[in-house]
């Protein structure tokens, strides 16, 4: 089956991509019913999923087009619908949420605009990896400490918080380059690459 000129094929690491997908109304309705430490675990395993997938796909070779779309689309969706949800308790991460947003709205279309002109799609850069790897790590410690934080320590937070906001700039700048410059050569050769992952 192809779809967007991909090529659907079916391995491990895109089987957790999409249990990641499948997670996300999960981690919201647990969120929302403040039931937290569930919250917490749910997108824990989303992150520990994350790595894992990534980890198979290159000690295994098992790489495909497909992947390079499953898993920054689950990182996408999941990102969004966590920092949303945290922004219904705490209005003061709504800066962040426009950001997040706006960065991976970006990306997804940009995405799908360079497939439509038959670009192959290409794996995640480090910034988009660094990105990906703070915002999990920080979205973990908000679910479950933020009320503890804000009144013991909360320049911790806000730290947490800022290396978020300045990675999800680097990856969005770095992203938005790469989109420049693929554009440019896709109407020299149609062998470009495309980003996909932030």
């Amino acid at each position: 089956m192809q779809i967007l000129n991909v090529e659907w094929k079916w391995n491990i690491p895109n089987a957790l991509s999409v249990v990641r997908i499948t997670l996300i109304p999960v981690f919201v309705t647990l969120y929302l019913l403040r039931l937290d430490m569930w919250a917490f675990a749910v997108l824990l395993v989303s992150g520990l999923t994350d790595a894992v997938d990534g980890f198979v796909a290159r000690r295994f070779n098992m790489i495909t087009d497909c992947g390079k779309l499953l898993d920054p689309l689950s990182d996408k969706l999941t990102q969004v619908a966590v920092v949303v949800c945290l922004t219904t308790r705490y209005t003061e991460l709504l800066p962040l949420t426009v950001l997040c947003f706006a960065k991976e709205l970006f990306q997804g279309i940009g995405g799908v605009l360079l497939l439509k002109k038959n670009v192959q799609a290409q794996g995640a850069r480090w910034f988009g990896k660094v990105s990906t790897v703070l915002f999990y790590a920080t979205m973990l410690v908000i679910v479950s400490w933020y009320d503890a934080l804000i009144v013991s320590a909360p320049w911790v937070l806000w730290l947490l918080v800022g290396l978020v906001s300045v990675s999800m700039l680097i990856a969005f700048v770095g992203y938005l380059r790469m989109f420049i410059r693929i554009r440019r050569d896709v109407t020299q050769s149609p062998a470009a690459s495309t980003p996909e992952k932030g």
